[in-house]
């Protein structure tokens, strides 16, 4: 009888082990925008993502695509700008944030150097619309400088120009120099080295990410997100916790890839395929791993900053 006992409580015990076990999903589709959002996933790009039995599509869409990417139902990932994705979560998507992975990657390029923000007044700044005008004119706010858009200079205030692209403003400024006229725009990287590779003498005059800590104190600010929709982060915890895990190696992975990225990229049809990458280059792009629970409170103050957002903490993944 004892021995009767013994041999169900094993067969309970293995079939309650069984049904509470975590299933793996059949197909992942993680999405992510052409630049530097995608370098943030570099590893797994040219490594592959390996959990059980699943099977992960790695889409790398255009940025002007990603939000419209992430409403659909095939995607179960992404990385976006962080905005984006606080945006898309008040509008009703089901979604929250697992870690923040760069954290701003915006500098002014120009012909001439400055030693303050101060001397920006009565000058062009080219810029591309979205999160990169809204950081520029966060930092001039914070510094108390005026600011119009305008595509011509005002005295006392900083004129924006607003571009389609940032690709468009690299020509402006090998043009300025060529003609020795004056002219600033913003870039990110990877175009920040680009720019450099093409325009000879030009200056990087100012690191928007060590403005933007003068103003709060965070340590850059968190530009793109891993976000994942809520029902499959309550389904598969396993899986984001093991990605998660892959991609706190991506920042080793770059600095030993440098020359090999832009065959990686040429996979996936990337733009990135046509950039040079340095180790300036991975370190002006900020790219690391932090989870929700940490960068919180620093979200909700970029959110908030940026596009007047108030995010709950249900936003954000435990």
């Amino acid at each position: 009888m004892k021995k009767l006992f013994l041999i169900l409580l094993f067969i309970f015990s293995f079939g309650f082990v069984s049904c509470t076990q975590e299933k793996a999903p059949n197909e992942v589709n993680i999405y992510m925008p052409d630049g530097t959002p995608a370098l943030a996933m570099a590893s797994v790009l040219d490594e592959g993502f390996s959990y059980k039995d699943t099977s992960t599509k790695f889409n790398i869409v255009p940025a002007g695509e990603i939000t419209t990417r992430v409403g659909l139902d095939s995607c179960d990932l992404a990385i976006l700008p962080t905005t984006a994705a606080a945006q898309l979560y008040k509008r009703g998507t089901e979604l929250q944030l697992a870690t923040v992975n760069v954290f701003g990657n915006l500098y002014i390029a120009g012909t001439n150097e400055i030693s303050s923000l101060e001397d920006l007044k009565g000058k062009v700044i080219l810029t591309t619309a979205a999160t990169t005008i809204q950081m520029v004119q966060y930092v001039l706010d914070g510094n108390h400088i005026s600011y119009e858009e305008s595509g011509e200079a005002i005295e006392g205030k900083v004129a924006l120009s607003s571009v389609g692209d940032a690709s468009e403003i690299i020509p402006l400024l090998k043009k300025a120099v060529t003609q020795g006229t004056e002219c600033y725009g913003v870039l990110g990287e990877p175009q920040v080295t680009k720019a450099q590779s093409m325009i000879s003498g030009l200056k990087i005059t100012v690191d928007l990410q060590k403005e933007y800590q003068k103003i709060t104190t965070y340590e850059g600010y968190p530009q793109a997100c891993l976000i994942v929709k809520k029902e499959f982060a309550t389904a598969y915890p396993g899986y984001v916790k093991a990605l998660i895990k892959k991609l706190e190696g991506n920042g080793e992975y770059l600095n030993s890839h440098l020359e090999s990225l832009p065959e990686v990229f040429k996979k996936y049809e990337s733009n990135l395929a046509n950039m040079t990458f340095t180790a300036d280059t991975i370190a002006r792009s900020n790219i690391r791993v932090e989870k929700a629970e940490s960068v919180k409170e620093s979200v909700k103050g970029y959110v908030k900053a940026l596009t007047n957002l108030d995010l709950d903490d249900a936003f954000f993944l435990e």
